[in-house]
């Protein structure tokens, strides 16, 4: 595949890079320097130039590009660049980075669904955060919770506890604990080292277990994994940026809601624009503040500041002072190691939730969803079964299915039923399936087996 990335920030870099090891990449910014320390280290293309002009675009093979990924700091030269892209080829998909939630709602939201620009796909990354982060709170003691078949089924990673039922059992006893709520443990970390179970296998404490099961069983098989949590009430949010006031806005009317912020006038724009949320006007590095607002009686503490630093501190101050629960918004990979060492509940990467969804729209036309975790090392799929390129696995059991090591079927979505993908369950066309993969280079090889 032939792709032209536009912007080599953080996200535009990384994607670059994880592109390149199987498709053929031109990376175009107009810092030299930044193209440089890239190249240098990955086999890609690099341009040095305005990715809105069109010799630049041209220059980058543009007319001979399948996908666009605009990438870049500003969010007018993203849909302008696009623009000039399918004014050389039409044929050329186009994605587009677009932070100003201005431009998706109201009437921009109307042109963009229209399709009177020209972005196939729109990556919100406010958006996608807001949801990562309020499907983890309404699901108390998940660390991810990544959604399949437009929520069907979901897999859920969680740390087994100590007392919690399955605990110090073999996984094969969950179905006798609920028989009424089908699962599948489709992989687990313990002291970072995979383990793809089978029915034998153990469950120990501090074990991080990903299943799959249908959305309605998920508090169910948590509850057998860890000692259930009681229901969240109380928030404090660290940072009243666009993260940090779209938390906000979306949860302040089943939580009680703080929200912490260092600038005055961003403060008074706060409390106009929420409904029931307190805005404090101070510094969540300030330990006399957390303690005079309650942070004992947090359930969840969000650092969603813009500064990676101020998150990781904030949230290693608030877990000090009693907060329950802390969510961490994290750029840097050192930082997300730190946090896990620091054991910390749950760290939050906005560029893999971003990466993730442009690998939905590269890898394959049958890729219904994509997920990238483990510091991009694991990926969880859900792959649609096509008559033509998968006629060989139409009919076949899962046991019979030689998918590669580290990889393991949890679940197939039929239609408005979510099945637990057990040996002898077997697959029909258009068929939709879940897939743990923990090695995503292998994924050609899984394409293979699927063939």
């Amino acid at each position: 595949m032939n792709i032209v990335i536009l912007g080599a920030g953080q996200v535009g870099s990384e994607l670059s890079q994880i592109l390149a090891e199987e498709h053929d990449v031109t990376l175009i910014d107009i810092n030299e320097e930044k193209l440089q320390k890239i190249s240098d280290h990955n086999d890609l293309r690099t341009i040095c130039g305005n990715c809105c002009f069109p010799r630049t675009l041209e220059s980058a093979d543009i007319a001979s590009a399948d996908l666009a990924v605009a990438m870049t700091q500003w969010d007018e030269v993203n849909m302008v660049a696009c623009q000039m892209i399918k004014h050389i080829n039409k044929k050329t998909k186009t994605m587009a980075r677009i932070r100003a939630t201005q431009y998706l709602a109201g009437k921009g939201r109307e042109i963009f669904e229209a399709g009177d620009y020209s972005i196939d796909v729109i990556i919100s990354p406010e958006n996608l955060i807001t949801n990562y982060i309020t499907k983890l709170i309404e699901l108390p003691g998940a660390m991810q919770v990544l959604d399949f078949g437009n929520a069907m089924a979901s897999m859920v990673q969680v740390k087994a506890t100590k007392g919690a039922p399955i605990t110090g059992h073999k996984i094969s006893e969950l179905k006798d604990h609920i028989p009424s709520a089908d699962t599948r443990v489709a992989a687990i970390y313990r002291n970072n080292q995979l383990i793809i179970p089978t029915g034998d296998d153990f469950i120990e404490e501090k074990d991080e277990v990903f299943f799959i099961t249908a959305r309605s069983n998920l508090r169910k098989v948590m509850s057998e994994i860890r000692e259930e949590d009681a229901r969240y009430k109380n928030i404090m949010i660290a940072g009243g940026g666009r993260i940090g006031r779209r938390i906000a806005k979306a949860l302040e009317r089943n939580f009680r809601v703080k929200i912490i912020e260092t600038d005055k006038e961003r403060c008074v724009y706060l409390s106009e624009k929420l409904s029931s949320s307190l805005v404090l006007h101070g510094d969540t590095s300030d330990s006399e503040l957390l303690d005079e607002e309650g942070i004992d009686q947090i359930d969840v503490f969000c650092a969603v500041t813009n500064n990676d630093e101020a998150n990781v501190m904030s949230s290693l101050l608030a877990k000090k002072q009693g907060a329950k629960n802390v969510l961490t918004l994290v750029n840097k990979k050192n930082y997300i190691e730190l946090i896990k060492n620091e054991d910390l509940e749950v760290s939050i990467a906005p560029t893999l939730i971003t990466i993730g969804v442009v690998l939905q729209n590269v890898v394959s036309s049958r890729l219904a969803n994509a997920y990238s975790f483990k510091g991009g090392k694991a990926e969880a799929l859900e792959v649609i079964v096509d008559v033509e390129k998968n006629k060989g696995l139409i009919g076949k059991e899962i046991d019979e299915i030689n998918v590669p090591e580290g990889c393991m079927i949890g679940a197939l979505l039929r239609d408005k039923d979510v099945k637990i993908a057990h040996h002898d369950l077997k697959i029909e066309e258009n068929d939709h399936l879940v897939i743990f993969l923990a090695d995503k280079n292998n994924f050609e090889q899984l394409e293979r087996s699927l063939a």
